[in-house]
């Protein structure tokens, strides 16, 4: 675990591949957490309702950056009350988890884990420009969603 929060602290390489790295790093346990809740829970899919192409935009485009966009303030409210930046990563974790929930209660379980990488992301990057935190926090999270839209595609 200490290896992969050193990757996520560090932002002396190019945005691009942090984002790879990233990715990876939130995308591969997502997947194992995903598969144990569909199979435990197998009608817990979150209600994704809505032509196919409006479903797909609000999931590949809206969804990560107007997330990442609100991340801003909760973090930084999280930031005056941990002291520790994993500490602040996890309560936002939790608080996006449980937002999940409200619309399908095991969502919050598959995305917790990305929620955590999220909010590190946008902490290591933040300490560069806020800008830069925001474009790649919402860059990872369209990668993570990629997925996720590429099955509602292939559902409709």
């Amino acid at each position: 675990m200490k290896r992969v929060l050193e990757l996520l602290r560090n932002t002396d390489r190019p945005l691009g591949s942090y984002v790879w790295r990233a990715w990876l790093i939130a995308m591969l346990p997502s997947l194992v957490v995903s598969a144990l809740v569909a199979f435990a829970l197998p009608d817990s899919a979150p209600p994704l309702k809505g032509p196919a192409v409006f479903v797909l935009v609000g999931v590949l485009f809206l969804s990560p950056w107007l997330e990442t966009l609100l991340m801003w303030p909760v973090l930084w409210v999280l930031k005056r009350c941990i002291g520790s930046m994993v500490g602040v990563a996890a309560a936002s974790a939790v608080f996006w988890g449980v937002l999940h929930s409200l619309a399908a209660p095991a969502w919050g379980l598959v995305v917790a884990w990305p929620f955590f990488v999220f909010s590190l992301c946008f902490l290591a990057w933040e300490k560069k420009s806020a800008g830069r935190a925001i474009v790649a926090t919402a860059v990872l999270h369209m990668c993570q969603n990629a997925l996720p839209a590429l099955a509602l595609a292939l559902a409709s």
